[in-house]
């Protein structure tokens, strides 16, 4: 016995003096049975040290701590988190996700990290496996305050999947639909599907009962614009502003009106005062940023790139930003050479955001007529894994705008062929076979686009008028298509 004493005590001045870890407790040394609770608490204390030593810039000695922590304590959440942004911040995503995912066994409880988690995963469109998790998590017995969340972000994926149908189904089943996000969804799957009124309906009745609620007011001021509707646009910004006056949110989308007005040096003086006053609020910013890069103000972009330099893990975001804000500027050249240096100075980052370079990189390549260059970097963008529909469609949209309809016609057969079940991705690729009258593939298009839940009515009568056209009697099963877009838009439909 006085061994064992000789022993715990040696062990309790090792760890107390040589591992710097002060809170150590002799009687969790001493019993064996506590042994489980010492390994967890010693983990904490290394945690909160990593914490610390973060803050005071000894990042690689914090890294090790907050590693060496979460291994003892492996359902200690704010430790997960941490040292999945400090791996974010050093360009390393794949390491962030399976730390993130290897809390969930211990954390599937806790709302917040859950949330963490899920967020990461559709952050990086990782949207296959969000679902998988949400879908076998749901099938469980869970928490009454993790299911919405579940259920939330599953309908999400879906969505961005373009599987609108899983998406509101999910929503129901789990009385998500009156939520304020459930809301928002809806409205959005409302819009795709080429609905407006039905999204913008559904956007205003919530309001009507919930009028401090953000997120479906930016979507109804967001469709008022698309539908040109630029009264109303207008006012639902000034709403958002007046509804909460100090968030850099609605302030920041309120500069689309200066810009849209070209009111240039009321414009320049809000973005000075945003600057000034959320210079230290990174979401703030990567908001200000994107308003740069869609107005094309790459100098504006540069500011908010320059003010996030203390939060390396926003670096190549914003990066992202000050090369989209060229692209649409029209200065195609600067564009190239952004990404040029990026690939060459950053290639831990830009291998992560190859997709998205790969494509601005061909649009820039198309906007200054090197047609060849532009259909190489398009192939490359292509084969590349883990693609989103949404984000080819984009690329279509812009490369279409340009007047390079056959890459934008292959970049969305490409976007078809990775979500089959994207409605958005098949009605783009539809409107761009009938509008360059290339017809070979469009049967088999329309055929899929006919069995999902709602089509556009308006895709559809596009249809029935260019395919009941004299032009195209031999195009293979003219007269059934037709017949299946009559039914579509039979009135009496049920």
């Amino acid at each position: 016995m006085g061994l064992w004493l000789a022993l715990a005590f040696g062990a309790w001045l090792f760890l107390k003096y040589r591992r710097d870890y002060a809170e150590v407790c002799y009687t969790d040394l001493l019993w064996p049975a506590r042994w489980p609770q010492h390994r967890v608490r010693m983990g904490n204390a290394y945690i909160a040290q990593g914490d610390a030593l973060l803050r005071q810039g000894e990042y690689a000695l914090a890294v090790h701590k907050l590693r060496a922590g979460v291994s003892r304590a492996p359902a200690n959440a704010s430790g997960r988190t941490l040292l999945a942004r400090v791996y974010l911040a050093y360009r390393r995503p794949d390491l962030a996700k399976e730390l993130l995912l290897g809390g969930l066994p211990h954390l599937s409880a806790d709302p917040a990290y859950l949330q963490t988690t899920l967020a990461y995963l559709l952050e990086f469109n990782e949207d296959a496996q969000l679902q998988e998790i949400a879908t076998r998590m749901l099938a469980a017995p869970a928490p009454p305050k993790t299911q919405p969340l579940l259920a939330t972000f599953a309908a999400t994926a879906a969505f961005h999947r373009g599987n609108y149908d899983q998406a509101e189904k999910l929503l129901k089943s789990h009385r998500l639909q009156d939520s304020t996000d459930g809301v928002s969804l809806l409205a959005r799957i409302a819009w795709e599907r080429g609905w407006p009124e039905l999204a913008i309906l559904q956007l205003k009745e919530h309001l009507a009962l919930h009028p401090q609620a953000d997120a479906p007011r930016t979507l109804l001021a967001g469709y008022y614009r698309s539908l040109g509707r630029l009264s109303e646009w207008e006012s639902t910004l000034v709403e958002r502003v007046a509804a909460d006056p100090v968030a850099p949110a609605p302030r920041i989308a309120y500069l689309q009106v200066l810009q849209l007005r070209d009111d240039r040096s009321r414009l320049d003086r809000e973005t000075t005062a945003i600057l000034h006053q959320f210079g230290r609020d990174p979401a703030a910013l990567v908001l200000l940023a994107d308003f740069a890069a869609n107005t094309g103000r790459p100098a504006l972009a540069r500011q908010v790139q320059q003010a996030l330099t203390a939060h390396p893990e926003f670096a190549g975001t914003a990066a992202l930003m000050v090369a989209e804000a060229h692209l649409v500027a029209g200065e195609y050249q600067p564009t190239l050479d952004l990404i040029a240096r990026y690939t060459s100075d950053y290639p831990e980052w830009t291998s992560q955001f190859a997709p998205v370079l790969a494509g601005l990189q061909s649009v820039a390549l198309s906007g200054l007529g090197r047609a060849d260059e532009a259909r190489l970097s398009l192939d490359h963008l292509l084969i590349q894994k883990n693609l989103r529909a949404e984000n080819l469609v984009a690329v279509a949209h812009r490369l279409t705008a340009l007047g390079a309809r056959a890459p934008a016609q292959a970049v969305l057969a490409r976007a078809v062929e990775t979500d089959p079940l994207n409605q958005t991705a098949l009605a783009s690729l539809i409107r761009l076979e009938l509008e360059s009258d290339e017809l070979g593939s469009l049967p088999a298009h329309l055929e899929r686009y006919l069995r999902t839940r709602q089509p556009s009515r308006e895709l559809l009568t596009q249809a029935s008028a260019v395919l009941g056209s004299d032009r195209h009697l031999l195009l293979p099963a003219q007269k059934p298509l037709l017949a299946a877009l009559q039914a579509a838009l039979d009135p009496r439909r049920p």
